[in-house]
């Protein structure tokens, strides 16, 4: 048996299948990134001798990507250093020695708190910036520092610390108070450095024989001069010979006018060790980083006695170091 079929019309069916992909919205759309890069914090060369605290700024430069308009949350904790173990204050160590110190510190902002890490105390700025159309900040932002008052013994030479695996600075997506729900984080490297220079001051009162009838015996008197240097400073103390120029200690003129009147200066009480501008007859100190005083003894010679007047002489006192 042959059974025929015969198709008149034909339709065919297309099926059309559409992959459909989930639409990113909010946070998914664009992966939070921040970077940090912190500059060396460079106190310079300093002079500790004046006891005051001495200041630099340092730069936190933010750069963050994201979605548009998006707000992100900061907290770049900073640690120690390398110099210390403590945050207040904060130490630099000096090249070469194992136990001389520098205190210093960083503050937010502008000097008002100290800069630490949380949970503290004390504790970091938190920091909230916002995104532009494109998805991206940069943001600067200062460190405060200083070398802090006070340490005017502190030895000369230079001083640093190392702020290499000492930061942790969080940052998460939102406004928050605090990054403790943040799982993103950088560690920037930064360093402080300052270098303590050798320094003197000096200062002297006058040597002031007052008034005198005559000079038939000696007269004597005594100034001091003050001299502050850096510690363990080896220094000389000089004294010129006044306006005649003499190299003799003992043999300095107070004049008025053609007349004079001879006197000397020495090193001790019992005027026998003169006080000039030679290694022979110089004094020598080394210094504390605080103010050291010494006593010049005068003594003008019995002689013959000038006409009544005032006479001077002007003399310079230098340290040497």
């Amino acid at each position: 048996m042959v059974v025929h079929m015969t198709m008149r019309q034909s339709i065919g069916f297309f099926m059309a299948v559409i992959l459909l992909a989930p639409l990113a919205t909010g946070a998914d759309a664009a992966q939070l990134r921040c970077s940090f890069a912190v500059d060396k914090i460079d106190f310079g060369d300093i002079d500790v001798l004046p006891g005051n605290s001495i200041p630099s700024t340092g730069n936190v430069r933010v750069r963050c990507r994201g979605n548009p308009h998006q707000h992100v949350t900061i907290c770049p904790n900073i640690g120690t250093g390398s110099g210390g173990t403590t945050m207040i204050p904060r130490k630099l160590d000096k090249w070469g020695s194992s136990t001389a110190k520098l205190n210093f510190q960083i503050f937010w902002p502008s000097g008002s708190n100290v800069w630490g890490a949380f949970p503290g105390p004390p504790t970091p700025p938190v920091w909230h910036i916002q995104l532009n159309a494109s998805g991206k900040r940069t943001v600067n932002y200062s460190m405060p520092s200083e070398i802090l008052a006070g340490q005017q013994a502190a030895l000369k030479g230079v001083y640093r610390s190392n702020f290499d695996g000492h930061t942790l600075f969080k940052y998460w997506a939102g406004t928050h108070s605090d990054c403790s729900g943040a799982t993103k984080f950088k560690t920037p490297k930064f360093t402080v450095r300052a270098r303590v220079i050798k320094s003197c001051n000096v200062s002297a009162t006058n040597l002031d024989f007052g008034q005198v009838g005559n000079l038939s015996s000696p007269v004597d008197a005594t100034a001091t001069i003050t001299v502050q240097c850096t510690n363990n400073l080896p220094y000389k103390i000089r004294i010129d010979g006044g306006h005649t120029g003499t190299t003799n200690p003992a043999n300095r003129k107070m004049t008025n006018g053609t007349h004079d009147i001879t006197y000397g200066i020495y090193r001790d009480a019992a005027r026998t060790q003169g006080w000039g501008r030679w290694n022979s007859n110089d004094v020598n100190a080394t210094g504390t980083g605080f103010p050291q005083t010494f006593t010049a003894y005068g003594r003008v010679f019995a002689q013959p006695t000038p006409p009544q007047d005032v006479y001077t002489d002007t003399l310079t006192v230098m340290v040497v170091y």
